[in-house]
């Protein structure tokens, strides 16, 4: 099975308050793993796609990377329609999924994305709001007036359905509600925002909440090292956590985890400071197997149970089970 080397994709290091925390990228296996499976894929333009959805969803595609490789083999908009036209097959979103199985074996595709807006609405409201301004410098009398107001309320229903090609049957399909109010004042600077502009943002939103289901997604969480003595140091002992937190800021991971090993074989393996740092360490090159046992070490050295560690060996076990789920994935196995 094929290793994915890029499952972590980058480090930082940074003082949050009293600890030192670790920013960690990764890659995410999609939630459908059938719908990850299908590698070549099309696009079909969507029916009343005021709005560029199907067009966006294409370029999601296009940009989905795993070990700086594209994802998805994505039939582009011109190919697809040179080859619809020349065998004059007419078809428009979600009106033709009956015919899902004939576009996609034309096109060559082993699944077909389709969609429909089923509607994109503004709807204006227009009010008076009291307001009350000072009539005297110190404000001990006011007056009252009114300001005209518009409120409005926009928006978007869509479909976005993806279909098997080889079976015939859907893999996925959800419907998009997006629902965003606005307001202006005839006392306040600036205006509505135009409808084209809310919509578009409405079309990337529902992209990025339908882009995890299908495809593999980045995800970023922060991991905390430990950089205080859990057991009574010698000065040396001292130096070795304090150099290797410095050369893990520098990013020198290397030379970190030597520092950290020298402390932990210099207590004989009773610092769980050192064994979990080392786990953060090893989770942060994706080593995760040699992570969950540095973390296991960490717990059983403990005095009493540490909230970071037992969580640690939890997400341990879950990255685990993602970089399986992520690497069946890129193998496509349906």
């Amino acid at each position: 099975m094929k290793t994915t080397t890029l499952f972590i994709l980058f480090v930082a290091f940074f003082i949050s308050g009293c600890s030192t925390k670790v920013l960690i990228n990764s890659t995410k296996p999609a939630i459908i793993d059938r719908a990850a499976n299908t590698k070549k894929v099309a696009v079909l333009k969507f029916e009343n796609d005021s709005v560029g959805l199907s067009s966006k969803i294409e370029s999601a595609l296009y940009s989905v990377k795993v070990d700086d490789k594209s994802y998805f083999t994505v039939i582009s908009k011109n190919s697809r329609e040179v080859i619809l036209n020349e065998q004059k097959f007419q078809y428009s979103g979600l009106s033709d999924r009956k015919n899902s199985v004939e576009i996609g074996e034309l096109l060559g595709a082993e699944a077909l994305i389709s969609g429909k807006i089923d509607s994109s609405n503004m709807q204006k409201d227009n009010y008076y709001e009291t307001r009350y301004r000072c009539v005297d410098k110190k404000c001990i009398y006011t007056k009252e007036y009114r300001v005209y107001c518009t409120n409005a309320k926009y928006s978007l229903i869509a479909n976005i359905s993806m279909i098997d090609v080889q079976k015939g049957d859907v893999i996925y399909t959800n419907n998009y509600i997006k629902n965003r109010s606005y307001k202006k004042c005839s006392d306040e600077g600036g205006g509505l925002p135009q409808s084209n502009v809310v919509y578009d943002l409405f079309a990337k939103s529902i992209v990025d909440e339908f882009l995890p289901y299908i495809a593999p997604t980045k995800q970023s969480y922060y991991l905390e090292l430990f950089d205080d003595p859990d057991i009574s140091y010698t000065k040396e002992q001292e130096i070795f956590l304090e150099n290797g937190l410095e050369y893990l800021k520098l990013g020198e991971l290397d030379r970190s985890m030597e520092i950290f090993s020298k402390l932990l074989n210099s207590t004989n393996d009773k610092c769980y400071v050192a064994s979990y740092n080392l786990g953060v360490i090893k989770e942060s090159l994706g080593e995760y197997e040699n992570a969950k046992e540095l973390y296991t070490l960490s717990d059983r050295l403990t005095l009493k149970p540490n909230k970071t560690v037992i969580e640690a060996i939890s997400r341990i076990k879950q990255r685990i089970d993602e970089k399986d789920r992520l690497n069946s994935q890129m193998e496509g196995e349906k």
